[in-house]
């Protein structure tokens, strides 16, 4: 699994953006700073992607598209066509508390096709009392599908969240079952 890089304090000058198809809809990526680490990645337009990510500040930059050789779009396709090992090996950097941060690596572990409480994911990340804090890093999530809370559940078994957000979670995870992914 790749770590996040450090490099919130680096300014970031230019944004590249990319989308493919995913379950039928475009999904699409941000990368951001030096290291053109995945900033943000979710269903919709890269511009507004971008721009519910960065703010303003992403009518400031300079914006390119990724190329079709993309990893991070590689990935994507992978995932659509059934293989979710390509997710796991792409760089990824959120801004968040260190707590946050383990949260946000622990739901990397939970494979494709399972599903995890957040206090399992708590659990993981070495907080077993914060189930809680797990929900809020799942909530605050920009990179989903590369962080998979799509597979993060309440203690009940339950999705959370949105009406929105619970069928695109759902059509996730029914993906992941039906192609056969994970263990």
């Amino acid at each position: 699994m790749a770590d996040a890089r450090e490099e919130s304090a680096l300014p970031i000058h230019s944004l590249r953006v990319g989308s493919v198809e995913l379950l039928g809809e475009t999904f699409s990526v941000v990368k951001a700073g030096e290291a053109e680490v995945v900033r943000a990645a979710g269903f919709g337009s890269p511009s507004s992607l971008a721009y519910s990510t960065f703010g303003r500040q992403a009518e400031l930059l300079a914006v390119r598209e990724l190329g079709g050789n993309d990893t991070a779009l590689a990935a994507v396709r992978a995932y659509d066509d059934g293989d979710a090992s390509l997710l796991d090996e792409v760089d990824v950097h959120q801004d968040g508390t260190e707590l946050r941060r383990a949260m946000w690596r622990a739901a990397r572990l939970v494979e494709p096709g399972t599903l995890a409480s957040y206090g399992d994911v708590a659990a993981i990340a070495g907080h077993p009392r914060a189930a809680r804090a797990a929900a809020s890093a799942c909530g605050a999530c920009l990179v989903g599908l590369f962080v998979p809370v799509h597979r993060i559940v309440r203690a009940s078994g339950k999705l959370a969240g949105h009406a929105d957000d619970i069928a695109v979670r759902q059509a996730l995870i029914d993906h992941e079952r039906t192609m056969g992914m994970g263990r």
